[in-house]
């Protein structure tokens, strides 16, 4: 039997970036999102911002996961 994986959407993002501000534990969100906890802690390793100059700003945002998608459109030779 196939697996089949679905990707976490914008309002699982959202979620995820509150209860993270909130102190939840990374089980707990699994449980609440139903997702596996390994799945909750790729997707914080995959869009944490982390900016060595300002450290204050430092930590998982829930816009940081598409803009990281976006490709530049084209190179001008």
């Amino acid at each position: 039997m196939a697996r089949t994986y679905s990707r976490i959407d914008m309002d699982e993002c959202r979620r995820i970036a509150r209860w993270r501000m909130a102190g939840i534990s990374i089980e707990r969100i699994a449980v609440k999102l139903g997702r596996h906890r390994l799945t909750i802690f790729r997707e914080i390793k995959r869009n944490t911002f982390v900016d060595p100059q300002m450290s204050d700003l430092n930590g998982y945002y829930c816009f940081t996961a598409p803009r990281r998608t976006i490709q530049p459109c084209c190179h001008i030779l």
